[in-house]
């Protein structure tokens, strides 16, 4: 199974849209799920190096869904974007295994430099 960059996951399918296309114009493998449901249907079938989740999704929200992938094992970094509070959530974020994370509206320079320079640092330790 080839692994793939990145697993993107938005109940906004019009930002879900353009973070995708932000992302494949810098050349990532960018797949997108439209809620944690379907994301973690996509996991079951696909890998992913990085994961970039919105929080708030009916069903499960971001930090449930990392908490979820994190019970299995697994390398796959995970992103957080949200429009909530970050220091409501930073602490179950952590605890949920989220290695970053970005309020909304991204600061689009620095989002894209943190995940080049994480993805970068995962090819790293796999060589």
């Amino acid at each position: 199974m080839k692994t793939k960059d990145i697993l993107l996951v938005d109940d906004d399918i019009i930002y879900l849209q353009f973070l995708s296309m932000l992302l494949e114009s810098q050349g990532f493998d960018v797949s997108t799920a439209s809620g944690g449901i379907n994301a973690l249907e996509t996991l079951k079938h696909n890998k992913f190096r990085m994961m970039i989740t919105d929080f708030n999704m009916p069903e499960i929200n971001g930090v449930e869904l990392a908490t979820t992938i994190k019970e299995q094992p697994s390398d796959m970094r995970i992103v957080l974007v949200t429009g909530a509070d970050l220091s409501k959530i930073s602490k179950a974020a952590v605890n949920a295994g989220i290695s970053e994370m970005f309020s909304k509206p991204i600061e689009l320079q620095r989002f894209l430099a943190v995940i080049r320079s994480s993805l970068l640092a995962g090819q790293n330790l796999c060589a």
